[in-house]
């Protein structure tokens, strides 16, 4: 299955349903803007995949970033990501055919093998910025009308949670 068509990504949908560990995907778009500024010492201002999961009345903001590539990803490319998605993302997720053994020791990043097309390490909670997590939650509600009942503060709680 390919992911890239042109530049821009394709089947996103076939990826944020098989990660099922955040919880059950509620939204997804692809080529999004992460942060709320362009930023040209990212090494990207597109997100491959913005996902949003719903688990216990709360909602988790996972980034997901897509190398399908035939060649081997290394720890630096990941953690050029991880640091681009870390401040807008819960979670973080690099999707690819193979995988330095390396970046296995990488907490914060999760992977997601695009031969299987199953997670193959979950990532940790990266505790973004709570104002670019709440500025791209704003975004999504505004732009495509959705989650309109979402908290974008990535601290704050409903009374539903409790």
């Amino acid at each position: 299955m390919m992911f890239s068509h042109f530049g821009m990504t394709i089947n996103s949908h076939e990826i944020v349903n098989s990660i099922t560990d955040r919880g059950t995907p509620v939204f997804h778009t692809p080529e999004i803007h992460i942060k709320p500024f362009v930023c040209r010492k990212s090494v990207c201002n597109l997100a491959d995949i913005i996902a949003v999961y719903k688990k216990s009345e709360r909602f988790y903001i996972v980034g997901i970033e897509i190398k399908e590539w035939n060649g081997v990803v290394n720890p630096k490319l990941a953690l050029s990501y991880l640091e681009t998605y870390r401040d807008t993302c819960e979670y973080f997720y690099l999707a690819a055919k193979h995988f330095s053994k390396a970046i296995f020791d990488i907490k914060d990043i999760g992977l997601f093998d695009l031969n299987t097309m199953m997670v193959i390490k979950n990532p940790a909670y990266l505790f973004p910025n709570p104002d670019f997590r709440a500025h791209l939650m704003k975004r999504i509600k505004k732009h495509y009308q959705v989650l309109t009942g979402v908290v974008e503060d990535p601290f704050q709680r409903t009374l539903l949670q409790f």
